[in-house]
């Protein structure tokens, strides 16, 4: 049994791959499948997520789409304007460029902001030696979620498997950011052109924020943070016209929140269903809807990721990309940098931004969440921003995949597995 110094000396890809080695399989006939359509707006829209997941829309919220560089500016600013609190829950925090922003901002907020971060330690090398020593420094109250502990690691351990994929920050419990990924070494979310990646958070002031800190709050407390004060839920007012609602899901052996949400949000599609993922390996349930739509006559439209993709992503999410294709749905695989964000649109008026991985194991194993929002002009940014992607992406188009090679179809035809993709 290796030690957990050892461990510490593995590769960062080869860690991620020995505690991944499970394969979920999700796909049983009686997976859920919303037949009917669902209302893409309105009471009908919000009583539907409620009956799914618990949570319905609510009225009063000002949202706002931030994307690439956009993301590290807005976090320093929500670190600098914070007067109470500042809780950032990252699943992965690399040191770099970004991570440098982020530490000095933090060393320079106002006096009295208590400060708690909580992060993901599998995705993080470097982040326990060189990070979290000056974020301790600067006052902060630094702990990882299910650290690996004791002298021994079991590589089949489910606490181990069960990682966290979320990505909140919450400034005073009155403002909230969610979106794709975390703080990485390439200077993710930086202006180096060179080095940017391609990723979408949402801001949101309103009564969402309240389960964004909800959220950070249940992951903070089994970290054993300890419970936080009622300060950190002030009463929200409306502050907008846009309805909201935080979804926040947690690993679960048989449905997660996360796929009862994308069923519900896929179902109210009547007009256009534009879907980013950076994990896209949609099991049978999620494939039948889509198709479904499609035949219908719903544009849906697929951005997955092609840029410095691995082979193993590529031969799992192209698994499904047959079906798809010939039942008219369109598919591009985006090439200028890499792809981070996870986003939906529905007709009009309907968005989902967050971290939720559309695949077998995410949802099994991990901690996700995800915004969604009844807003036209958040839909209208979304869906700006969708074809803008495009244009930097390569479509797959039907004639040309049917006459791949025969490398290709072998490595599409084989059983998707656990993808390494976060």
């Amino acid at each position: 049994m290796p030690s957990l110094a050892a461990v510490k000396r593995l590769p960062h890809a080869l860690l991620a791959c020995l505690l991944g080695t499970a394969c979920v399989h999700r796909d049983h006939p009686q997976s859920l499948r919303v037949h009917e359509d669902v209302a893409d707006s309105g009471p009908a829209l919000s009583l539907a997520l409620y009956q799914s997941v618990g949570v319905g829309l609510r009225t009063g919220h000002v949202v706002e789409l931030v994307q690439d560089a956009r993301i590290l500016e807005r976090l320093e600013a929500e670190i600098r304007q914070a007067r109470e609190s500042i809780h950032l829950l990252a699943s992965n925090w690399q040191p770099g460029e970004a991570s440098e922003r982020l530490l000095r901002a933090l060393a320079e907020r106002q006096q009295g902001v208590v400060c708690r971060i909580l992060v993901d330690p599998l995705h993080s090398p470097g982040f326990q030696d060189t990070v979290e020593p000056r974020l301790v420094q600067a006052g902060c109250e630094v702990r990882a979620f299910r650290p690996f502990v004791g002298s021994e690691v079991v590589f089949n351990d489910e606490r181990l498997e069960a990682r966290n994929h979320r990505q909140l920050v919450i400034r005073d419990g009155r403002t909230g950011l969610t979106g794709g990924s975390g703080v990485g070494p390439e200077g993710r979310a930086t202006q180096k052109p060179a080095e940017a990646s391609r990723d979408t958070y949402v801001h949101v002031e309103g009564p969402a924020v309240r389960q964004l800190q909800q959220a950070f709050a249940r992951d903070w407390l089994e970290a054993g943070g300890g419970l936080l004060p009622e300060s950190a839920f002030p009463t929200l007012e409306p502050r907008g016209e846009a309805r909201a609602a935080f979804v926040a899901s947690t690993g679960s052996p048989s449905l997660s929140h996360s796929e009862r949400m994308v069923q519900v949000l896929m179902a109210a599609a009547r007009r256009r269903l534009w879907l980013t993922n950076a994990c896209f390996v949609p099991t049978a349930a999620t494939v039948d809807t889509l198709i479904r739509k499609a035949r219908a006559g719903v544009d849906v439209r697929i951005l997955v990721p092609g840029y410095e993709a691995t082979s193993g992503v590529l031969a799992a999410q192209r698994a499904s990309y047959e079906r798809l294709l010939e039942s008219g749905v369109r598919l591009w695989e985006y090439q200028s940098a890499p792809l981070y964000a996870r986003t939906l649109v529905v007709d009009d008026q309907l968005t989902a931004v967050g971290s939720n991985n559309l695949e077998p194991n995410a949802s099994a194993m991990l901690e996700e969440g995800a915004l969604v929002v009844e807003d036209a002009a958040l839909a209208r940014a979304l869906a700006d921003s969708f074809e803008r992607d495009m244009a930097h992406a390569v479509e797959i188009r039907k004639d040309v995949w049917r006459e791949r090679g025969w490398l290709d179809r072998v490595g599409s035809a084989l059983p998707p597995s656990s993808t390494g993709c976060r």
